[in-house]
């Protein structure tokens, strides 16, 4: 067995793999040294096993089924328009956990994140990956939230330039509520963006962007803050009752704000003074 450790939101994760598992490009932040774990993976080479009979939910690249008090998946990849075969099984969402693959040309970072469903299993454990640009200025995480395309890079980017502010990654943080409020995470999914930086920073605000002719800026909750969120937080069907949960704590722990902005340092200069600057 050959052991591979990384460190992902506070959490430590062990791989016990056959074989060994490739280095991926933008994981080398989140490597770990040997140690205690808080999850260990044992990785077995092998045809997949038959699945259980109590499908509870559905994708074209995961297929979720109740086994006993647990949850089992089987994860698919791409291989043709519309066609997707399985090549992973995992068994058991706790502290141990069992990864079957069944797959010639080998295993790496990414594919092994893939197979485990990281996002899942985090939210298991509190914390939600948001699908976000995440930026730290004077200590604290701002987080841009919003559909691809709509600008969360950009904004990432202006105080990148005009302020001199870190950008932790370029399209998703993982947040994690606790007793000191909301902390933000770096996170190895960075898209387009190739910027992944393994830093946590407390969240002075999470930021709903929307493009328009000016900039406007409201405080917001209810509803439409909940409907945001949850359609920019990563869980799977049979977690919608813990993703509620934690975006009402989200909300009641930080300010979320409703922001029609423009691509250029006004942006910036606005929500600095609304947020640092009062």
């Amino acid at each position: 067995m050959k052991s591979k450790y990384y460190t992902l939101a506070g959490l430590r994760l062990r791989a016990d793999s056959e074989t060994e598992i490739a280095d991926s490009a933008l994981y080398g932040e989140f490597y770990a040294p040997e140690g205690d774990c808080d999850i260990r993976v044992r990785v077995h080479q092998a045809p997949l096993p038959e699945r259980p009979s109590s499908l509870i939910a559905h994708k074209a690249d995961r297929d979720f089924y109740r086994d006993g008090g647990d949850v089992t998946l089987f994860s698919s990849y791409p291989f043709a328009e519309h066609t997707y075969l399985p090549y992973a099984c995992r068994k058991g969402t706790g502290d141990e956990i069992d990864l079957t693959v069944d797959y010639a040309p080998g295993l790496w970072d990414a594919m092994l994140f893939h197979a485990l469903n990281i996002p899942e299993l985090m939210a298991r454990r509190g914390r939600f990956l948001l699908h976000s640009s995440f930026i730290i200025y004077h200590g604290e995480a701002l987080l841009f939230s919003a559909d691809k395309g709509v600008g969360k890079s950009t904004q990432a980017a202006l105080w990148e330039r005009y302020r001199g502010a870190l950008i932790v990654n370029g399209d998703r943080s993982l947040l994690q509520l606790g007793k000191d409020g909301l902390t933000a995470h770096g996170t190895p999914y960075c898209g387009s963006s190739e910027i992944a930086l393994n830093r946590s920073a407390p969240v002075k605000a999470v930021v709903l962007l929307s493009q328009g002719p000016c900039n406007e800026l409201r405080r917001c909750g209810g509803s439409f803050v909940m409907t945001r969120l949850l359609a920019q937080l990563s869980f799977e069907s049979y977690q919608n009752e813990n993703a509620v949960d934690f975006a009402l704590g989200l909300c009641a722990n930080v300010p979320v704000f409703s922001y029609q902005c423009l691509p250029d340092e006004s942006a910036v200069t606005m929500l600095e003074e609304s947020l640092w600057k009062n």
